[in-house]
């Protein structure tokens, strides 16, 4: 770590490892320039507007929160290295793909962990419980090589670091594992302190939030994952929006560097405004973003349901809202959810994909569709 370039630090060092020193943020807040991040703050506030606006024009939330959803947990992954489709995810998701890979299966832990962190924000409090049970499923029903040694649900019991083959050549060396669980206790207390923020005030905390989060590194691996997700967990417990369609990782990695940069100099210069300045532009091209989807997807959901006149089945109809729930679809699912028989199941998806509204996977059995149009739609294509 060059600790000469930390001319200002937010933090503090501590010795860790061979007489190396780690780097411990101070807790939040930080003195800021509230004048200085006034415009960013506003902008950013008047883009969550327009989202929240735009979210309440969908009959059903969740034929966009699950693409959103997919879409998070792709690029998430991605800035990690951990790869997978669109297509095997879905299959994955919905249990049809046979034997997925490593990555498809950490993506679709991904998925499920926030879902399922989303559900039970509802009733608690954002908490290094709820943080750790979402790191243990997204690092759970892995190779023994992938997920053992990252310590599912477990706070990191060795020094960690980021951007180095060693603790001598990393680029940035985090808390210690006693220091990162006091910096967690710290970061907990902060998220549910008394009284609770106000817009503007819960809109700066994800920033702050989510750089602290980062810096403290509080996992073995799976923070970056992690942190992103707790942008998303925050905007709903917050008020901030009243769905959960806040996924910044698209924005965020079309500038990856700078959204690297920008943390590592609050850490080694205090450069709270301009990291601010950055996160808010990701969230008003996310909120943008996410508008654009919305419109993408209603335009489709009518096409679709005015494309099944055609098979003259109100059956059909039923069939669409599922596709936007899960793309991937199977002729048995169909037969339960309908209550009718794998006949009629069948030659209702056989019609549907003579129309062009879903597309045979190839070499499974039983057979399964895809509908590849939702989710073009929902990567924006």
């Amino acid at each position: 770590m060059r600790y000469d370039t930390f001319t200002n630090p937010a933090g503090r060092f501590v010795p860790t490892l061979d007489g190396i020193r780690a780097f411990v943020p101070n807790p939040l807040p930080p003195n800021l320039d509230m004048a200085a991040i006034a415009d960013s703050l506003g902008d950013a506030r008047a883009a969550l507007g327009e989202l929240r606006g735009a979210c309440r024009r969908l009959q059903n939330p969740m034929i966009l929160i699950r693409p959103l959803q997919r879409r998070e947990a792709l690029t998430s992954s991605a800035m990690e290295g951990t790869y997978s489709t669109d297509d095997e995810l879905v299959l994955a998701e919905a249990g049809l793909a046979p034997a997925p890979s490593d990555d498809t299966q950490e993506v679709a832990n991904f998925v499920r962990a926030l879902s399922g962190a989303l559900f039970r924000i509802g009733d608690e409090p954002i908490t290094n419980r709820l943080i750790r049970d979402a790191h243990r499923v997204l690092m759970t029903r892995l190779s023994r090589y992938r997920g053992a040694h990252r310590h599912p649900g477990e706070f990191k019991r060795d020094q960690n670091m980021i951007w180095g083959a060693d603790l001598r050549t990393a680029r940035f060396i985090p808390p210690p594992p006693r220091d990162a669980l006091d910096c967690m206790t710290d970061l907990e207390r902060y998220i549910n302190r008394e009284p609770k923020p106000h817009a503007g005030e819960a809109l700066l905390d994800l920033a702050l939030v989510h750089y602290q989060f980062e810096t403290i590194h509080p996992f073995a691996d799976g923070n970056g994952r992690v942190g992103r997700m707790l942008i998303s967990l925050m905007a709903v417990s917050t008020g901030l929006l009243d769905s959960p369609a806040l996924y910044l990782s698209p924005a965020i990695e079309q500038e990856k560097d700078a959204y690297i940069d920008a943390m590592y100099a609050v850490s080694a210069r205090s450069e709270w405004t301009a990291w601010i300045d950055f996160f808010c532009q990701a969230v008003c091209r996310s909120c943008h973003q996410t508008i654009e989807t919305i419109d993408r997807l209603i335009d489709l959901e009518q096409d679709y349901r005015n494309r099944i006149t055609a098979i003259k089945s109100g059956n059909a109809a039923t069939i669409v809202s599922m596709l936007f729930e899960s793309p991937a679809i199977t002729p048995g699912r169909v037969a339960e959810r309908l209550s009718i028989s794998d006949m009629g199941a069948r030659k209702l998806l056989s019609r549907m994909a003579e129309l062009g509204l879903i597309q045979e996977v190839a070499g499974l059995y039983p057979k399964a569709y895809i509908a590849e149009g939702i989710i073009a739609a929902a990567r924006g294509r």
